[in-house]
């Protein structure tokens, strides 16, 4: 009997040995994202306009420091935040360019939206290029965007419409899904510049 007590408690203390060197695993806090459209699907840019416009969206590039899976916050004027546990669900450039393809969609009243690169068989009238050049929440609350942009006749009738936008949002609440949403609003905004081009340009 005092042979088997003494076996058993080795036993024990060999096993709670073991669970040292193999905690238990901590639960995964990350999160995902996506960026969305916050468009009634009733908003319209013209209500009088109603040609299917062809439209091409894209090449729409971002800055390097934007290529990466973390959230990105600015702290300040030349330093940013990466974010430990939220992550952007897709590469952004292309999150960024579908958003704006289903918006432009919405305010021009066209399925004819192709994106960037679109078949050979499929070369829309028009494009727009975007080079973005900031696209972050601050330390302030606010989701910014800022971008380099230009509509593209590609008839050839038109001179190419090159235009800057400087976006601006507050978020609503203190929390990645707040800035989230705000930088959604802020890619509608430029969403509705671009229309706004567009039908000028096709009248």
């Amino acid at each position: 009997m005092i042979r088997v007590t003494i076996a058993l408690s080795l036993m024990s203390l060999s096993l709670t040995g073991c669970s040292s060197f193999f905690p238990k695993p901590t639960p995964n806090s990350s999160k995902i994202f996506v960026l969305f459209s916050p468009l009634p699907a009733a908003e319209r840019q013209d209500s009088d306009h109603s040609k299917q416009i062809s439209l091409g969206v894209g090449p729409v590039r971002l800055p390097g420091y934007l290529d990466r899976r973390e959230i990105v916050m600015r702290a300040t004027q030349s330093r940013f935040d990466l974010s430990e546990n939220d992550r952007w669900a897709e590469p952004l450039d292309e999150n960024l360019t579908r958003v704006l393809a289903q918006n432009l969609s919405i305010l021009l009243r066209t399925d004819r939206i192709v994106v960037y690169p679109w078949p050979i068989d499929k070369k829309p009238d028009y494009r727009v290029e975007i080079q973005v050049l900031h696209f972050e929440p601050n330390s302030a609350g606010e989701a910014q965007l800022s971008a380099r942009w230009s509509v593209i006749d590609e008839t050839g009738k038109e001179a190419p419409n090159l235009k800057e936008s400087r976006l601006t949002r507050p978020a609503m609440e203190k929390s990645t899904d707040g800035s989230v949403a705000a930088l959604s609003e802020t890619v509608a905004d430029l969403s509705r510049e671009i229309a706004k081009t567009v039908i000028a340009i096709d009248r």
